[in-house]
């Protein structure tokens, strides 16, 4: 069992733990985007889909260089990569604002430029927490931001008290905060950041799933009217900590394989056992996906808007599946293979209005759409999962 011998054994924290850190970390970019309602209305579509397709392109590739930077020569290095990437991804954002027509970007570009800049700073704040590990201490500089979401909901909610308080003047602040101490690492000595050609290719691997991602998610919100597909986020909050768990539980199975194996015969049959386990759980928002969209049709007519909005529930359900999936594929280090998976629901998108047999009406289409790539990633994970050679 000489292979299995030259392998390490590292020790993974707490997964209850990790899980709890991860979605309080996560609550920063939801507690923003509530705290900056007003602006986010205020601005026309395109911006929103925009920021939200940069910065998680952005934040999907930089999470995974900085991580291997950071491996390799620290926090400091890493949290460095993260931030010259963001930088680059703000300047970009910035001249697309001052270059795109005004029905893209809306007449006031001032905000639609504070909107995507606000929004790439909390994601670029959570990707620099992953990388130099400093979650809980990103977490309570982010409290404010918390509060102003909260204090942003008791207003809408006609508190007159809460409408006092200058959310959009305190949010940049919060913001900041946040972002300078997930960047604190960032200012300690480190050694010349470079990155192979394996590293430079797996970064843009990582950029295009991301983008795919962001691309599915901003598909779903605009296939029906917004009052309809807004309950499909409620199944991607939902799958937010199961996700992590997930991952998380499928690594450290994985690692515990690596660890008791005696033989390579026995480490297959354990990650064959994993690999079932683990398929079975992704089964689930698939049979739940369909079973709604099959429902949605069996609504009475009389219902305005009931099929839209569990048509919407059921896409949120399957894309919270299809993020996992990708995801799982791309710990496995099939990162090419992820983002042409969640690429395909856009690219397919596109391409329906061409075939004049499908339905004029798109959210069903992009729901038919979500369901297949939910299966086909399925077999997929299914055969790479099992195969010992790519272990996460």
């Amino acid at each position: 069992m000489t292979d299995l011998a030259q392998r390490t054994t590292r020790r993974a924290p707490s997964l209850a733990a990790t899980l709890l850190l991860r979605c309080a970390l996560y609550l920063g970019p939801l507690s923003v985007a509530v705290a900056g309602v007003r602006p986010l209305g205020a601005t026309p579509w395109q911006v929103s889909i925009g920021t939200l397709i940069l910065g998680w392109s952005a934040a999907q590739a930089l999470a995974g260089a900085g991580t291997t930077v950071a491996r390799r020569r620290g926090s400091s290095a890493g949290a460095r990569v993260v931030g010259a990437g963001f930088a680059a991804a703000t300047v970009l954002w910035s001249a697309l604002i001052l270059l795109a027509p005004a029905e893209l970007t809306g007449t006031d570009r001032a905000t639609a430029l504070a909107v995507g800049i606000g929004g790439l700073a909390t994601l670029a704040t959570v990707t620099a927490a992953l990388v130099t590990h400093t979650e809980a201490a990103v977490i309570r500089w982010s409290l404010p931001c918390w509060l102003l979401a909260a204090v942003s909901l008791a207003g809408s909610l006609g508190d007159t008290l809460a409408d006092r308080v200058p959310v959009l003047l305190l949010l940049p602040i919060a913001i900041a905060a946040a972002a300078t101490r997930a960047f604190r690492p960032a200012l300690g000595r480190t050694a010349t950041v470079g990155l192979c050609a394996a590293d430079l290719r797996g970064t843009a691997g990582r950029l295009l799933l991301g983008a795919g991602q962001a691309g599915c998610a901003a598909l779903l919100w605009r296939a029906g009217p917004p009052a309809a597909t807004s309950p499909a986020v409620l199944p991607l909050l939902a799958a937010a900590p199961v996700l992590e768990a997930l991952i998380g539980w499928h690594r450290r199975q994985v690692q515990a394989g690596l660890d008791v194996a005696e033989s390579d015969e026995e480490f297959r049959e354990h990650v064959g056992g994993v690999t079932l386990v683990t398929v079975a759980a992704l089964l689930p928002p698939l049979a739940a996906g369909l079973a709604l969209s099959l429902g949605a049709y069996q609504l009475p007519g009389g219902i305005e808007g009931a099929r839209e909005v569990v048509l919407a529930l059921a896409g949120g359900i399957l894309l919270s599946g299809v993020l996992a999936i990708t995801l799982l594929l791309a710990a496995h280090g099939r990162t090419a293979v992820a983002a042409l998976l969640a690429v395909a629901p856009p690219l397919a998108a596109v391409a329906t209005p061409l075939v004049p047999v499908l339905p004029p009406d798109p959210l069903p289409t992009v729901v038919a759409i979500l369901a297949a790539t939910h299966l086909v990633g399925l077999l997929t994970v299914a055969q790479t999962a099992a195969d010992p050679r790519r272990t996460p």
